[in-house]
């Protein structure tokens, strides 16, 4: 059967994953959530013993969505791992370069680096929100079964 090229075919409407976008939006949330209460516990100090908190501010969203991306599709695990992995590895890069940009090094180090934080949840917000989206607008993929023997044998007759 072949395709007539003369003949338009109207692109396949999407369809909103409902499920998908809110669990992944609410794993987003929850991330973005943990996140802010990290920072907020520091009151402002960098040392030593905030270490651990401030860790958890660029950690916690990518950690969470990837949790409830996995929840919501199982069949994108690795997709998933990976995306996830990278959001968490170059969103400090892109909010150090927003802060060297907007407030310059010098009141950076005098703050504390405070809007680098904040810098780092907001993006957070923007791209697990993305990222939700996206997914919700794309079918999961189809994983392909193999058909059992005896239907290939009498498909072959």
């Amino acid at each position: 059967m072949h395709r007539d090229p003369s003949r338009q075919v109207a692109p396949a409407a999407r369809r909103f994953d409902r499920r998908t976008a809110a669990i992944m939006l609410g794993a987003t949330l929850l991330g973005v959530a943990w996140a802010s209460y990290n920072l907020m516990s520091t009151g402002g100090t960098r040392s030593e013993a905030v270490l651990r908190p401030l860790v958890w501010v660029i950690f916690a969203t990518p950690f969470f969505l990837c949790i409830g991306w996995v929840v919501a599709r199982r069949v994108e695990f690795w997709r998933a791992v990976a995306i996830c992995f990278c959001f968490y590895f170059f969103t400090p890069f892109v909010a150090a370069r927003i802060e060297s940009l907007v407030i310059g090094p010098q009141r950076a180090a005098e703050t504390g680096h405070t809007f680098y934080f904040w810098t780092v949840i907001v993006l957070h917000v923007i791209v697990g929100t993305g990222l939700s989206i996206w997914r919700a607008l794309n079918e999961p993929p189809v994983r392909i079964e193999p058909e059992p023997e005896s239907t290939l044998l009498h498909a072959k007759r």
